[in-house]
Parts: C-alpha cells; structure tokens; sequence
C-alpha cells in the first residue's frame, strides 16, 4: 500500500466512526483528490504507516477506539501499537474471550440490559470500567436489539450518546457468527 492509499483509508475508516451518515461498509474509501493529499505537511506519517504489515486492521484497532486521534498519533506510537496487537489477539480468540466476559455479568440475563431510572444498564457499566469488550459489548447489543430500548431510556445521556454511535459502526466489523453467539449466550444464562 502506497501512502496515498493508506492516507484514504485513514480518512474513511476515520469518517466512518465519527459521522453518522458515512458508512465505510458500504461507501468503501472514499475518493480524494491527491492533490488533497499532497498539500499535507504530514505526508511522513502516511509514509511509515503504509509500511505497516496490516494497515486497514491497525486503523481499525485504533480508530474504533478512538475516533479523533491524528496520524501522528498512530505513525510512531506504541500504544497505538499494543492497541493493534491486543485487538488483533482478541479477535484471533472471540469466542473465548465473549464467554470470560459472560462470566462478568449479572447472572439474570435480562438485568444486564434495563436501564433503571435512566441509568446506564450493568452491561454498559462493565464496558466503560473496562470489564468486557467493545466486541462483547456491540454482538450482546447486536443478538438482542437492545439498542433501539436504549435510545429511548438514555435519550438525553452525555455518556451514551458517544457510545451509541460506536456500537452502531463497530458491529458490522466484528466477523461472528450471530446464531453461535447467540446459542453461547443462551446456553450460558440458563
């Protein structure tokens, strides 16, 4: 990958998690001009990342984390690095690691879901004080619609409404089967 190529998968998958009516998936890389690319001052970073072994999966890794972080935040980082790694390692084992996150969450199945007088629902809680995953997170969100009731009972929520957006743009990149998952989580409440 040339770092003209890497600059426009930069700019996608960056729109991707931070618009909520660009969708990567569907659209594919969005096309720039070069002359775009050329007047940038920070063309060096583009350069080393086009290096990378895994470019679209680093950028993944990084930018679903975080959607606001900047070229020269990834070129030479290595947090941005570990990011990658962990993800990667992660996904490698997804069903392993959903069922130790499984264990983590109330054992009445429906709970981790209700958001009592407009607060965060426990499963929400886990993600943010980093208990379970994104990838937990969104395919729990995914095999049981609860994104649609949470809208509606966190309305209003600071919190949430950063994360609903992540949630929505993440799972359509999480490679699951959503009938295994489902039997898993389903076997695991019962």
């Amino acid at each position: 990958m040339d770092s003209f190529e890497l600059y426009k998968l930069y700019i996608s998958i960056k729109l991707h998690f931070s618009s909520e009516n660009y969708d990567f998936l569907k659209y594919g890389i969005k096309k720039i001009d070069i002359k775009t690319f050329h007047k940038r001052k920070d063309k060096i970073f583009f350069d080393k990342l086009a290096k990378h072994p895994d470019p679209h999966g680093f950028l993944l890794a990084n930018l679903s984390l975080n959607e606001k972080l900047w070229i020269r935040d990834l070129a030479y980082s290595e947090n941005a690095e570990s990011n990658y790694k962990n993800w990667l390692k992660h996904n490698q084992a997804l069903t392993y690691n959903f069922k130790q996150d499984l264990v983590k969450l109330d054992s009445d199945f429906n709970k981790n879901f209700i958001c009592e007088n407009h607060q965060h629902p426990i499963l929400l809680k886990k993600y943010l004080a980093n208990e379970i995953s994104l990838e937990t997170l969104c395919i729990l969100v995914d095999i049981t619609g609860a994104l649609k009731y949470w809208n509606k009972e966190m309305e209003f929520d600071f919190i949430y409404d950063t994360l609903k957006l992540k949630i929505k743009k993440y799972i359509p990149f999480i490679k699951y089967s959503k009938e295994n998952f489902k039997k898993i989580a389903l076997d695991f409440f019962r």
